[in-house]
């Protein structure tokens, strides 16, 4: 298993905002849905954590964009874990459309294990982290 994930997309037209291009908004939502399917894939039952209780929450975003995407586009989010400390973790995620080998944006993500029953911080169970792997630098660009 590789240390980052890759999550596909077309964009659609209901994306698209008045300035004829994806709403900066999407790409947070991207970004959201690339980490859950990746936390999805190594395992870590996102449901049954919910069921108890218990769940990722964003701490911190930041986005940098660099290039517009449109309607049609077909986009990969590439997400990684670059780091994880007692009560949180950093997610990285490369926005891109491959077919002009162009960076749309960089976000980065800073999340927090919390106890919705009393809306605080905890200590990331093993559970969560246990199949996560740490790649403190950019895994690369998905064409290469």
């Amino acid at each position: 298993m590789t240390p980052f994930y890759d999550y596909y997309h077309t964009v659609t037209a209901e994306e698209i905002d008045a300035q004829a291009h994806v709403h900066n908004l999407r790409y947070l939502q991207w970004s959201l849905w690339a980490a859950s399917a990746h936390t999805a894939a190594i395992g870590f039952d996102s449901k049954s954590a919910l069921a108890a209780g218990f769940g990722w929450v964003v701490r911190h975003h930041d986005v940098t964009y660099k290039a517009a995407a449109v309607a049609g586009d077909d986009v990969v989010v590439r997400t990684w874990v670059s780091q994880i400390d007692r009560i949180s973790s950093r997610r990285q995620y490369a926005i891109t459309r491959p077919a002009d080998r162009k960076m749309l944006a960089r976000v980065s993500t800073r999340w927090v294990y919390v106890d919705l029953r009393v809306h605080k911080v905890v200590a990331i169970p093993t559970e969560a982290t246990k199949h996560m792997e740490i790649c403190e630098n950019s895994p690369g660009m998905p064409w290469e």
